[in-house]
């Protein structure tokens, strides 16, 4: 039993860092130039599923920061997104997307 959880987390980090590897490009894309809400939006509903990887968080936060004067609404509502869907309400996760 031991063995099988072990493997399932070794997926999940693989996962996690082949999403990284993927979305790394289009972010770096999308924070070169300006983009419609509607490709700012697509972005950010794929990466939000994978935000509760460190690096991934990191990629979501550069392309709200990019965004947030631009987009502001939209920016906004994918922050309440991500707080809703992967914090616990504890201390230590407000304080990796601070309000």
């Amino acid at each position: 039993m031991d063995e099988r959880i072990y493997q399932i987390a070794e997926q999940i980090v693989e996962m996690h860092q082949k999403a990284y590897e993927l979305y790394l490009p289009l972010v770096e894309d999308v924070c070169g130039r300006i983009v419609s809400e509607d490709e700012l939006s697509h972005l950010l509903d794929y990466v939000l599923e994978f935000a509760c990887d460190e690096k991934i968080l990191g990629l979501y936060k550069r392309v709200c920061r990019r965004y947030l004067y631009i987009y502001p609404s939209c920016v906004k509502s994918y922050i309440e997104a991500y707080r809703e869907m992967w914090e616990d309400g504890d201390e230590d996760t407000k304080k990796r997307f601070p309000a």
